[in-house]
């Protein structure tokens, strides 16, 4: 319990926040039958803790692209994942737009998540 605590303190105490999030509503269905996606609502979350994975967080990483850099963020709010049509949410972090891709509930044990966001642009 002392970790946990521990962690959910950096939300506050490592605070880089506020971070804007684009969430994407899920698909609505259109007169000819198909799915239109609306476009995403924008909101601000803070605080919120960002830390880059390195070392032992990318080798337990499920997927197998380990090359694109990833983000840990901390945060009280959670942040969704791709899942059943809906799209994931998108972090922008000192001007780049970080996809989560997993999100931990630890809210029962610390007040906190924590989600791993993948860099979707590519600086040229």
């Amino acid at each position: 319990m002392v970790l946990l605590s521990t962690v959910a303190s950096l939300v506050d105490s490592l605070n880089v926040g506020p971070l804007v999030v684009e969430r994407a509503g899920a698909p609505v269905a259109n007169a000819w039958g198909g799915y239109d996606t609306p476009p995403p609502a924008t909101f601000s979350i803070n605080p919120i803790a960002a830390h880059v994975s390195t070392g032992r967080d990318l080798d337990s990483d499920r997927s197998a692209d380990r090359n694109s850099e990833r983000v840990e963020f901390y945060t009280r709010r959670r942040l969704f994942v791709s899942d059943g049509g809906q799209a994931a949410d998108v972090v922008t972090y000192q001007g780049r737009r970080y996809r989560i891709t997993q999100t931990q509930n630890y809210d029962p044990q610390g007040a906190v998540y924590i989600s791993i966001g993948v860099l979707e642009d590519v600086q040229q």
